[in-house]
């Protein structure tokens, strides 16, 4: 249509059709084509497609997006239910509680790409949360969840719901955005307020661990424990407090709906003990543990004075305090839910406060230790662990008498006594429950502790930290009074703290043995490294001379063609062994450079893949060039040769398992970025891994099978293993705050390793010129 048409047919249009929104839209989109003085950008439908791929890689990141919407729309929780999800084409409803939306924030919020309303509104409305989604994420993550959405919504002074229904297939490529229209209506309210996703047409199946992982992602959000009821007073009738946030998840299967995860199953009962204590109206402190674990119930009395147990805190009432202990590494944590609690851990351990009912900052927070629990775990003068990551735990305070005053700067409280008392009964009563469960798991408390037949002699000993202790005596030294009865406690006093530094002293000595035994460990490795790299440096001039030969060979046998068949296997062998040592070679020079730098994982896996390709090939074995999800995939600073070893291990695994199975052998490595992190997926088409040895495989010396004698280590018999190379990797990912875990296979693979680590930030980035 030419321009007069075009006009022709607008004005029609605006007078014989004037609700015929979409089409005068088009029409003004054509008729603005034909201006000669002005361009403008045209967004083709295409795009929510590639930004739904780009922006969201992985399923689970975008339902944790989506679960962040309704924390910033102040839900206090999130029902997420699968049904049919087993397989692709399911339907995932997520329902929560929160503000809901009207027609406006629909229409200039979700639908309007890159809105400005999170910039405007940092803070959440009701309860002044942090907003945790992403700026503009939400609507990728539906689209890049399933094929089809509906959004009902209603807000609590509106009288009816809004329903908003999209197909994401309408959005294909060669299609103006804006021309592509969406239904919106209203209907009765089914609740006071609150959103409800309906996503039809699953693109992805969904197993109960991919669940769970769900949990990783929105970990920073989840409150993961309940604060109690707080008594009925008049200075908190009109405080608005946030009650917290939480996340239910179920599938339904067979027409009943399980619950699959929620606070309960993913970090309560795991916890090895509970501990609780109470100071009442006359200042009588109590504690109880409870471990059904290790069958353990106990309770007993927590004093002003560790010696007598009469003595009522002076400055302390109406203090209660519950904490959840957790001890990592050993039986008392599934390993698949031990990586999540750990996580949570890192962002929300420690013990919190909470003062008529209001967050006291900055105590629970991440590096604070107002107890002195990391402190005393250095010590380590009690031995079991104790730290703040091996806690959830809170305090509440109802301080009707302003015992308790924050600062001036509203950061923390005033150093008093009150508060030197309250960190005094808290800390010995978690010291006294470590110490029960430690005794009853026979493990050891103090340096110096004998074992007589398998059992740890019992020990008397007093719970009371050094710090504590120095601080009560500066504060009786303060005092006028010098009467006997003060200088027998200072002595007293005294004597405790000259006791436990020798505790100190022989744990420190400990300490220094097992140090130097890792050191002479280390020397013996760092020799055999050496060694290596001398036997790379001096094959290199073989592997010359036997090139040589070859080629001279070659030139005179061309003639003799069952020697020249085999003259060119030999070549393709010494290919091989070059790409090898040439590999071996990089990773040592590596080594000599002691600097970490930011390593752009695709440049990394690529480098590999080219060093393998040889080697794929000889063992017949197809390995295609790595695939890659978005740019600039840069890790946090790391060891070059790290990357070496991480990408070596999980590619001779791989061989071996392909080797087992006897498949044709397909390997698949993928890179790309979710959020602040940069994940790699290594797949092969081997014989798989068994779920009950899918964490196992991490531990250090487990291997599927190894030889009787060196002797039987042979080219038959390559699928033989020490049982360190994947621990190898998970201490590297490790120590960079990285993890790695058998995910779910991709289509065509028999098993997927996930790795992720911590991408490099714009400082990191900006100090070495990336």
């Amino acid at each position: 249509m030419n321009e007069k048409l075009i006009r022709e047919e607008l004005e029609r249009v605006l007078k014989e059709e004037p609700n015929s929104y979409g089409r005068i839209l088009e029409l003004s989109t054509k008729l603005s084509s034909f201006d000669n003085n002005n361009v403008r950008f045209s967004v083709d439908a295409g795009v929510i497609d590639r930004l739904g791929s780009e922006l969201v890689a992985r399923q689970e990141t975008a339902v944790s997006e989506l679960v962040k919407n309704a924390y910033d729309a102040d839900a206090t929780k999130v029902k997420i239910k699968f049904e049919n999800s087993d397989s692709v084409g399911g339907i995932l409803y997520i329902e929560d509680n929160g503000t809901g939306m009207n027609r406006e924030q629909l229409i200039n919020g979700f639908m309007r790409i890159s809105s400005t309303s999170k910039i405007h509104n940092p803070l959440s409305e009701t309860y002044k949360r942090k907003r945790a989604g992403q700026k503009g994420i939400g609507r990728f993550a539906v689209q890049r969840l399933g094929e089809k959405l509906t959004i009902t919504t209603q807000t609590e002074i509106d009288d009816m719901a809004l329903v908003l229904s999209i197909n994401w297939k309408e959005y294909e490529n060669d299609l103006d955005l804006s021309s592509i229209t969406n239904k919106i209506f209203i209907k009765p309210k089914t609740k006071e307020k609150g959103t409800i996703l309906k996503i039809e047409g699953l693109k992805d199946k969904w197993s109960e661990a991919s669940i769970k992982r769900i949990y990783n992602y929105v970990g920073d959000i989840l409150q993961p424990f309940p604060l109690s009821e707080i008594d009925d007073s008049p200075e908190l009738e009109d405080v608005i407090i946030d009650p917290g946030f939480k996340v239910y998840f179920s599938k339904i299967v067979n027409d009943r709906q399980i619950n699959i995860a929620d606070e309960k199953t993913m970090v309560y009962n795991h916890a090895t003990a509970i501990i609780e204590g109470t100071i009442d109206l006359d200042g009588i402190g109590m504690y109880s543990v409870e471990s059904k674990k290790i069958d353990l119930y106990e309770i007993g009395y927590v004093s002003s004075d560790p010696d007598n147990e009469n003595i009522p805190f002076t400055e302390l009432r109406n203090v209660k305090f519950r904490a959840y202990y957790f001890i990592y590494n050993s039986d008392l944590i599934p390993k698949m839910q031990e990586s999540t609690i750990r996580k949570l851990a890192r962002t929300q351990g420690g013990i919190r406060l909470y003062r008529n009912g209001f967050r006291v900052l900055p105590y629970g927070e991440p590096n604070n230790d107002w107890l002195g629990l990391d402190a005393s775990t250095v010590k380590r003068s009690i031995l079991p662990v104790h730290a703040n990551i091996n806690f959830f735990g809170f305090v509440e305070l109802i301080d009707r008498d302003n015992d308790f005053n924050e600062t001036s700067s509203r950061e923390g409280l005033v150093e008093n006594e009150a508060l030197i008392q309250l960190r005094n009964f808290i800390y010995r009563t978690i010291m006294t429950a470590i110490i029960k469960i430690a005794e009853v798991r026979n493990v050891k408390i103090v340096s110096g502790q004998k074992e007589i037949d398998g059992i740890y002699e019992s020990v008397e000993i007093r719970i009371k930290n050094i710090a504590f202790t120095l601080e009560e005596l500066d504060r009786e030294l303060e005092k006028d009074s010098s009467s006997v009865e003060v200088k027998r406690r200072r002595k007293k006093k005294i004597q405790q703290v000259q006791k436990e530094i020798e505790e100190l002293q022989k744990a420190q000595e400990e300490e220094k043995d097992q140090y130097l035994k890792e050191r002479s460990m280390l020397r013996v490795l760092s020799s055999v490294g050496l060694t290596i790299a001398l036997f790379i440096h001096e094959v290199k001039d073989y592997i010359l001379n036997m090139d040589s030969d070859i080629n001279f060979l070659l030139e005179k046998l061309r003639a003799e063609e069952q020697v020249f068949k085999r003259l060119l296997i030999l070549q393709s062998n010494v290919e091989t062994f070059k790409s090898y040592t040439s590999y071996f070679d990089t990773v040592i020079s590596q080594n000599i450079v002691r600097n970490l730098i930011p390593i752009e994982a695709q440049n990394r896996a690529e480098e590999f893949w080219e060093n393998t390709q040889n080697d794929a090939k000889k063992s017949n074995i197809i390995f295609d060039k790595p695939i890659r999800n978005g740019y600039y995939l840069f890790t946090t600073p790391m060891h070059p040769s790290e990357w070496s070893s991480i990408l070596f291990n999980l590619y001779t695994n791989a061989k071996k398992a392909i080797k087992r199975s006897k498949n044709q052998g397909v390997l698949d490595l993928e890179c790309g970025k979710i959020d602040n992190r940069i994940f790699m997926k290594f797949s092969d088409t081997g014989d798989g891994i068994n779920d009950d040895i899918k964490d196992r495989i991490f531990e250090e010396f487990f291997t599927t099978s190894s030889p009787n004698t060196l002797d039987n280590i042979s080219t038959s018999n390559e699928v033989t293993g020490t049982g360190l190379g994947l621990k190898i990797v998970k201490d590297i990912l490790s120590s960079y705050r990285g993890k790695i875990y058998v995910d779910e296979p991709k289509d065509g693979f028999s098993t997927t390793i996930y790795i992720e680590i911590p991408k490099a930030n714009d400082k990191e980035l900006d100090k070495y010129g990336l």
